[in-house]
């Protein structure tokens, strides 16, 4: 792929929400990946990714967390973005990217638990703007 290229799709943030830590390790590699040709292109802004796990955690998973919460690595998945712990809190993360990417479209998609897909479809038509100047969400589902 030419590098050089004009994309249209200008920003990625990636959100991931599991339930334990088996569920990262075959998505670790990927990312890793991804880290690394960021990087060596120049555009380590372009994907953002969030790890949230919800649950699954021990009392000496938490101790390692926090001895190792200031390190360059996530102590849980080893990648340099951090893992957050508990659930996302939509209604800001969706007025963040809304404030963030003023006058653009923004495609929301999405794959999980149908009580999710009608939580983030609810964030994507109250986070539109009506004006030609707000962020406009554009709500997309893939079932199984």
């Amino acid at each position: 792929m030419d590098v050089k290229t004009e994309m249209k799709l200008k920003k990625v943030y990636f959100y991931w929400v599991c339930p334990d830590t088996n569920s990262f390790e075959w998505m670790q590699e990927l990312l890793e990946k991804f880290d690394l040709e960021q990087s060596e292109y120049g555009s380590s802004d372009f994907l953002n990714y969030y790890i949230y796990l919800t649950r699954g955690w021990d009392k000496n998973q938490a101790q390692n967390i926090i001895l190792h919460e200031g390190g360059d690595r996530d102590p849980v998945t080893g990648l340099q973005q951090k893992t957050h712990y508990g659930r996302p809190q939509w209604d800001k993360i969706f007025a963040d990217i809304a404030e963030k990417h003023q006058g653009t479209s923004v495609g929301v998609f999405f794959c999980g638990p149908s009580v999710l897909s009608y939580t983030l479809h609810k964030m994507c038509n109250q986070h539109s703007s009506v004006d030609s100047k707000g962020t406009k969400f554009f709500y997309n589902k893939e079932n199984f």
